[in-house]
């Protein structure tokens, strides 16, 4: 059952944030970056930035993959690659 639970934490992803204060995000590999305006993090899911004030670091559990920031979360997105792709085709394709 372990193997089970093992392989759905691996292609799944929750966000939790609790009156913009609280931030639980699972599916965590590595922090990237980290001071009190801003977190550069890589998930299963890809990369994620968090933006705020007086963030910080309340726990990270390597092995389960989870993290804890505290501190005015102002906003989270995800840093993703796709929108380079498709500028770069479109771009061949209208040249």
């Amino acid at each position: 059952m372990n193997n089970v639970n093992s392989a759905l934490k691996t292609v799944s992803q929750e966000i939790i944030l609790k009156d913009r204060k609280d931030l639980t995000i699972t599916g965590v590999k590595k922090v990237n970056t980290l001071n009190p305006t801003c977190f550069d993090v890589d998930t299963i899911l890809g990369r994620m930035k968090v933006d705020g004030k007086d963030l910080e670091m309340m726990s990270m559990d390597i092995e389960e993959g989870v993290l804890v920031i505290t501190g005015s979360i102002h906003q989270m997105s995800y840093l993703d690659n796709a929108k380079k792709k498709e500028a770069g085709f479109f771009a061949k394709l209208f040249k």
